[in-house]
């Protein structure tokens, strides 16, 4: 009897659990809010400057480094990221309660932030930072005028053949303003951070509209690697004397935050890899397979060829071979009236890497 009596109110709780989990979704209560929101994680590419200059830590420069949050809903703090970060290349370098009082194991609340090159408008503790956004850290240099000058190339990122010569600009506003009109920059030294810190090329300074044109001389820039551009100097401008009575309008010499473009260096053979089509792409379906024939343009000869399926269009893509003739048949994992999407590209190892042509034109067939 007692046994029979366990069992009704085993089944009673299991039916009434059953009906309030309909009756959430009836009523459209979303379970996430009830069991918590779906866990995501937003890529944010970090460069910290330390009073003018990008950080270096065990060889590695801290440079555009990505760093991985998990959120809720894709969105972030500058305050999450910079625990991330220090917790992963300077643990215990990062202190927050109400303002930064340490920053990349500096003690000082002499900080500025800024993301994809505007300053932030709030807190870093409810500053908003998406997927993808990049992050400048400053260790500031001017202690007493606070008058450090936050400073950008027009371009963040460069592909360049050795040989080629690049142009860029360099500009910028006082760091302790919100987003004033970007100045250009004359006059800054401009060279490469390695892991032994800032390496200036030689000559190589912005003119009076912070222009500068650098030379990628073979010896200096090789193909295959990546390099960070950075500058050095100074700005003459005027800033606030929150010093004196009454704060002043002064002349200074505002020093430079750091700032960073990334030059993927080619030579001549892997760019135009890069620069290579696959054309024609076309399907010829019958009974349990789906051949697949295409065209390159001329110029670059590839290893191979690497094919892709979906099933959908803009669904994910997967590899399911390679081949080095330009036609391939597909004949596993096909469901008869299914359709399926291909999209094909070429390889070739080049300077010990691999190089990709871009991608074909999507094509689709229904299995027969």
């Amino acid at each position: 009897m007692k046994t029979n009596q366990l069992m009704r109110h085993i089944t009673s709780a299991i039916l009434i659990g059953m009906m309030l989990f309909t009756c959430m979704n009836l009523v459209g209560i979303n379970r996430e809010d009830v069991y918590g929101a779906a866990e995501k994680t937003a890529t944010i590419y970090v460069t910290i400057s330390v009073k003018g200059d990008i950080a270096v830590a065990d060889g590695k420069v801290m440079a555009e480094v990505p760093v991985k949050v998990k959120t809720a809903d894709g969105m972030t703090t500058i305050d999450a990221v910079m625990e991330a970060f220090h917790k992963e290349y300077k643990p215990g370098g990062y202190i927050c309660d109400q303002f930064v009082s340490k920053l990349w194991g500096i003690e000082t609340s002499n900080t500025l932030f800024f993301i994809n090159n505007l300053s932030i408008t709030s807190g870093v503790k409810s500053e908003p930072v998406k997927n993808g956004d990049r992050m400048i850290a400053s260790v500031n240099a001017d202690d007493k005028h606070y008058s450090d000058y936050f400073s950008y190339f027009g371009k963040t990122a460069i592909t360049a053949v050795t040989g080629d010569s690049v142009t860029l600009s360099l500009q910028g506003f006082l760091g302790m303003t919100q987003n004033a009109d970007p100045q250009a920059i004359p006059n800054a030294e401009v060279g490469i951070m390695t892991k032994d810190g800032f390496q200036e090329l030689d000559g190589i300074v912005t003119d009076q509209d912070g222009k500068v044109v650098i030379q990628l001389d073979k010896d200096t820039f090789q193909a295959g690697k990546t390099y960070y551009l950075s500058a050095r100097g100074t700005i003459s401008t005027t800033a606030t004397d929150w010093n004196t009575e009454g704060n002043p309008a002064v002349n200074v010499d505002a020093p430079l935050i750091a700032p960073i473009c990334k030059i993927s260096v080619d030579s001549k053979v892997a760019a135009g890899v890069k620069a290579t089509r696959i054309t024609d792409l076309k399907t010829k379906v019958s009974k349990g397979k789906v051949v697949l024939t295409w065209k390159k343009t001329a110029g670059y000869k590839a290893e191979g060829y690497q094919i892709y399926r979906s099933a959908k269009k803009d669904g994910v893509y997967r590899s399911i071979g390679k081949t080095t003739a330009r036609k391939y048949t597909n004949k596993s994992s096909l469901k008869k009236g299914t359709r399926y999407y291909y999209k094909v590209r070429g390889y070739r190892t080049v300077d010990k890497k691999t190089v990709y042509t871009k991608w074909s034109q999507t094509v689709s067939a229904k299995a027969r």
